[in-house]
């Protein structure tokens, strides 16, 4: 695997090169190497005579370990020295509320769960039915330091899976889905062209690992001999402390921090060292795109769209990072809901055909499928093809239906986030007796635009039945740890009384 191969490379070339820094620690690839080993040990000393788990014919066998730490430095390097042997590891997100990583376990069947969450540990070591074991994180590493020591990492085949993922979870619960060595290794190979990772580039990626836009900044930085920089959570004044104090080039993380990066820069040239601002998760508005321009003159800002179950998709430098160019090995296409290929610019469901693409979910989680068997991938986006580029419109639970109209909530967004003080913002459908749905949009901050200067700009910006019939106001969007607006909480919000309206 190019992770592996390539970390081991530089152990042994440049042993003192920067791995891994956050939460006041500094890993080097040479530690890394023996942080690798001393995992290995450890956890094969606990898992020696393991039962069989339910998942073993989908992993081959390979015992998955579960990390659910408070410190994005500690889930990185056991991401690392996890993925060094055979093992599946999976990332379960420590700000996820104590019965969804309870229930998520339970369902996935770990055969070891290190937590630093003593609440974790306790609730898991009377959960019925599990038969595997926890372990606080300091327990683990002094058995570990103790331990025989182990053959250490090794370069293992590229069809054996090594990492479970999660969906985001922002409208069901997470579903897991195994990713190969292999997969990302042909991911890596994107990194290295459109994204800009490589060697001895420095990366900052704040956000828990278990975000998957953290996550893979972790494994493509490694994988190219690059320095990856974390934060356990988004803190915008120490980022940009971190940048300035270390020339950090590359950025990584969702649209929403980018005006705090700004901010804390203070019109200053603290950002001057960043030659790449990369950004997923999200649509990147324009307004924002300007604003960031102006404190980081000298990056490149591009934003990215891609699927964990399937791979990056597309890329964008301009606009509001919708019209993406396809990244190379990708094939595209959009299909109507009887599943046959629809004209350029028609609406419809993309799917795609790329090397990197999932079958389907962990049989434990969903029976749902991914790539159907013609060998091409869907996770619902809606889009049209325009010209080569594929014009994102949002899943289909990111539609109204008003009236007979269907309106994209994230073109509606899109719109709104263009209007000074609208910048973060969420559409959503509420249920109406008359239309169906309608449509009303909740802004986050203390102050916001009237009602009446939104709704100007938008009749001059969207098409008559998209502008919104409802208009709120919120201090704080319900958000993934990721930084995920979440449609369907925004929804309750709104439903519950608890958003402002105007």
């Amino acid at each position: 695997m190019t992770f592996i191969r390539t970390m081991l490379e530089v152990a042994e070339s440049d042993p003192g090169r920067l791995a891994l820094a956050g939460d006041g620690e500094r890993v080097t690839y040479a530690e890394l190497r023996e942080t690798g080993t001393r995992i290995r040990s450890g956890v094969e000393q606990l898992l020696a005579g393991r039962p069989a788990s339910a998942s073993d014919g989908e992993t081959g066998g390979a015992p998955i370990v579960a990390v659910s730490l408070s410190r994005a430095i500690d889930a990185g390097r056991f991401l690392a020295g996890l993925a060094s042997f055979h093992a599946v590891a999976a990332v379960l997100d420590p700000l996820w509320p104590l019965a969804d990583r309870i229930a998520t376990i339970g369902r996935v069947d770990p055969a070891l769960v290190i937590t630093d969450d003593a609440e974790l540990e306790r609730a898991l070591a009377g959960l019925a039915g599990w038969r595997g074991t926890v372990v606080p994180l300091d327990r683990f590493d002094a058995l570990a330091a103790a331990a025989p020591v182990s053959a250490g990492p090794e370069v293992r085949p590229r069809d054996e899976p090594y990492l479970l993922l999660f969906t985001s979870g922002t409208t069901e619960a997470p579903k897991g889905f195994l990713r190969t060595r292999g997969s990302w290794d042909y991911n890596v190979a994107a990194s290295r062209g459109p994204l800009f990772a490589g060697d001895g580039v420095q990366t900052i990626a704040p956000g828990p690992v278990s975000y998957s836009l953290t996550l893979y900044a972790l494994v493509e930085a490694l994988a190219t001999g690059g320095s990856l920089h974390l934060q356990s959570r988004f803190d915008a004044a120490d980022a940009v402390r971190t940048i300035e104090r270390h020339g950090v080039e590359r950025f990584v993380g969702v649209p929403s921090m980018l005006p705090a990066l700004a901010a804390a820069a203070r019109g200053g040239d603290a950002l001057a060292s960043l030659r790449w601002v990369i950004t997923g998760g999200a649509n990147q508005s324009e307004s924002i795109r300007e604003r960031f321009r102006e404190a980081a003159p000298h990056a490149l800002l591009r934003s990215y769209y891609g699927a964990s179950e399937i791979g990056f998709i597309g890329y964008s430098d301009a606009g509001d990072g919708t019209r993406l160019t396809p990244f190379a090995g990708l094939e595209a296409q959009v299909r109507d809901d009887a599943g046959s290929p629809v004209p350029d610019g028609v609406l419809g469901t993309l799917h795609v055909r790329v090397a990197s693409q999932v079958a389907g979910y962990l049989t434990a989680t969903s029976h749902d499928r991914i790539t159907g068997d013609d060998g091409w991938s869907t996770v619902g986006d809606l889009a049209s093809i325009e010209g080569g580029l594929i014009v994102l419109a949002g899943r289909a639970g990111d539609m109204a239906v008003t009236g007979g109209h269907k309106v994209s909530l994230p073109q509606v967004e899109r719109a709104l986030a263009t209007v000074p003080g609208c910048e973060s913002c969420c559409a959503v459908a509420l249920p109406d007796a008359a239309l169906g749905q309608l449509v009303a949009v909740v802004v986050e901050g203390a102050a916001v635009p009237a009602k009446a200067v939104m709704q100007a700009e938008l009749r001059r910006l969207l098409p008559e039945q998209f502008v919104p019939r409802r208009y709120y106001r919120a201090d704080a969007l319900p958000r993934t740890a990721g930084g995920k607006i979440r449609r369907t909480a925004v929804a309750e919000l709104v439903e519950s009384g608890r958003a402002e309206r105007l």
